[in-house]
């Protein structure tokens, strides 16, 4: 047979098994226990709390902020006494660590690593488990400081298996997943660390480009008076995004209960082992709802796909009169943008502030995907804005739902609006929560969300200058450029992009 016709067959050969590979790891189901809409639980509106982080700039160019999430998460850890479980996608000093005039020992995630530390200290038998992503440790490439002294005090350290979860990066991932990522080291000085100080092995920037994570961001706390305590969030501990703008959401009760189950998820695909006895206890006690009135909040865990599931839901039932406002800090979704145009076609009131994505940790950015996305909602009459970053982010992922001035909803969490947050691809939480349009947790997000987009509904009041400049209009960072549309796209459909 010709040189050329075997060099041929093995070329197909070749392709035949890297085309088997990709599809194969692009389709795969997720593991069991993920891509979940929880049961419906019924909380009193005082039992929720509505948290947010807001980093705003004066006219005069000075910055102001206000910040609740991390005081509440730290003050959480102090008080637990049965166990802590917390899943959360950064926690270290890369990409510039700490703001301007923070010591590194006082930094996010110093103060965050540290409060495990007490916890653990003060009940050495209590389990304390940190659930993260390998990113903080550059996939093996480096040793992590903050890892290295939770894990001298005892606290359990999971770094997620991401290999278990489905490839988004349609490029890329299936060459890897055929040639290189089975073999090599992390370790090595090959290449520079991207992301900090130091050099890293060619096996561990390989990995980083598969482009996935788990991007949760929660805190479970267990008392043992038996409360369970749950909080789910956009925010990091994370010391380089300690001013960015974020939400959250504080409950206790059953809902917190789903939360923890969803969290052994995890924790099994990542390790083989279910949590540890004392969280088994919790888990296997039957959770009993709070009565059902008029004034009950419906609430329930989502996680990976079941967040798109639920948003599409909810957009598909807005009216006539119904209104919906947005906080994200990306949006590239297709199916979602699609959504949001027929909701204001059938007479919906849609508002839209976005991240100008223009701030990365130092880095500039070229807007996409967001620019694109709101030059072509606000053509098909979408109303958007830009919150008015300066160094920090916009890292809100928010949406509340108004329907006929009676009802709300509200969902929350760590998911950006995206393929690759919202398709299987990378883990993620949010709460759903319906209920009275009174209720206290939505007049906190509805009086938040004026806020930010602008409305001065708490500025010039005890705390709050009066000449905060938080959203800037649209034409601000218009961005017509049809190669960069293009270039939105092709990132979107391949997953060749970190949003």
């Amino acid at each position: 047979m010709p040189l050329m016709k075997v060099a041929l067959l093995f070329l197909l050969l070749i392709l035949c098994v890297v085309a088997a590979v990709g599809i194969f790891h692009f389709r795969k189901s997720v593991p069991s226990g993920l891509n979940e809409r929880g049961p419906v639980r019924f909380l009193s509106p005082e039992s929720v709390k509505f948290y947010a982080d807001i980093t705003a700039e004066r006219s005069g160019g000075e910055r102001w902020v206000s910040q609740e999430i991390f005081e509440t998460v730290l003050q959480q850890i102090r008080s637990a006494d049965r166990f802590i479980v917390a899943d959360f996608f950064l926690i270290n000093e890369f990409a510039g660590g700490p703001p301007e005039g923070v010591e590194k020992d006082d930094s996010l995630s110093s103060r965050f690593v540290e409060a495990l530390v007490e916890a653990k200290r003060a009940s050495p038998a209590m389990p304390v488990i940190l659930i993260t992503d390998p990113l903080n440790t550059l996939y093996g490439g480096i040793d992590q400081p903050l890892f290295e002294k939770l894990d001298q005090s005892g606290v359990e350290v999971v770094l997620t298996d991401l290999r278990q979860l489905r490839d988004s990066n349609l490029a890329y991932s299936a060459f890897w997943r055929a040639f290189f990522g089975w073999w090599g080291s992390p370790r090595g000085q090959l290449v520079k660390n991207p992301l900090g100080e130091g050099r890293i092995g060619l096996h561990a920037f390989l990995e980083m480009l598969n482009f996935k994570a788990n991007h949760r961001k929660l805190l479970i706390i267990g008392m043992n008076e038996g409360d369970t305590f749950g909080l789910v969030t956009s925010a990091n501990p994370h010391s380089a995004s300690s001013l960015h703008g974020n939400v959250a959401l504080e409950f206790s009760g059953p809902l917190a209960v789903d939360l923890l189950r969803s969290e052994e998820a995890v924790y099994r695909m990542s390790t083989g082992e279910d949590f540890p006895l004392e969280i088994q206890k919790v888990l296997k006690t039957e959770t009993i709802d709070e009565v059902k009135d008029e004034e009950s909040l419906e609430a329930k865990i989502i996680t990976e796909k079941a967040i798109k599931r639920e948003l599409l839901d909810q957009i598909g039932g807005l009216g006539k009169g119904d209104e919906l406002d947005l906080a994200l800090f990306y949006f590239s979704d297709f199916e979602l943008k699609r959504a949001l145009v027929e909701a204001e076609e059938r007479g919906a009131t849609v508002r839209l502030l976005l991240d100008p994505s223009e701030d990365a940790f130092g880095r500039k950015k070229n807007g996409i995907p967001n620019r694109q996305v709101a030059q072509w909602l606000v053509q098909r009459g979408v109303e958007v804005r830009w919150f008015r970053t300066s160094g920090e982010q916009f890292h809100t992922k928010m949406a509340l739902f108004r329907y006929g001035g009676n009802r709300a909803t509200l969902i929350l969490g760590s998911a950006n609006w995206t393929r690759r947050n919202l398709d299987n691809y990378n883990l993620e939480t949010n709460v759903s929560l319906s209920g009275p349009i009174s209720s206290p947790v939505f007049v906190e997000a509805g009086d938040y969300f004026s806020f930010v987009w602008g409305d001065d509904s708490r500025q010039g009041s005890e705390g709050v200058p009066s000449d905060l400049v938080t959203s800037l209009s649209f034409d601000k960072y218009h961005d017509p450029s049809a190669f960069r549309k293009v270039l939105y796209w092709i990132m979107e459909r391949t997953g060749a992009s970190t949003f």
